[in-house]
């Protein structure tokens, strides 16, 4: 899935991975939004992974700001997998990395 993210389900549908492949900007935000929105309606814990972003903008880093404050308020569990040096630095430097609550 060249340019879209994936997201699959582990260990019987308890545990909602999504991968983001590298584009995640503001062509991408529509499809990301769906996906995203799927794992908060099926999922009681959810897997984040980034490291294949190669471009993101402040729209692709809203819409993952807005799902985890829209997790939070449904009491699901968001966990990182992994975080491109490229996604790294956008959250840098928009002040965000704090608020995505990531670790690299």
């Amino acid at each position: 899935m060249s340019e879209n993210a994936q997201s699959d389900d582990q260990e019987g549908g308890s545990n909602g991975i999504m991968v983001f492949d590298g584009l995640l900007d503001i062509t991408m935000v529509a499809k990301y939004y769906e996906q995203l929105n799927e794992l908060l309606n099926d999922q009681k814990m959810i897997t984040l992974n980034m490291e294949n972003v190669e471009r993101v903008d402040g729209a692709g880093l809203q819409l993952i700001l807005a799902f985890l404050k829209e997790a939070e308020k449904l009491n699901l569990e968001v966990s990182w997998s992994g975080v491109s040096e490229v996604f790294d630095s956008a959250a840098k430097t928009i002040a965000l990395n704090e608020g995505l609550n990531y670790a690299v």
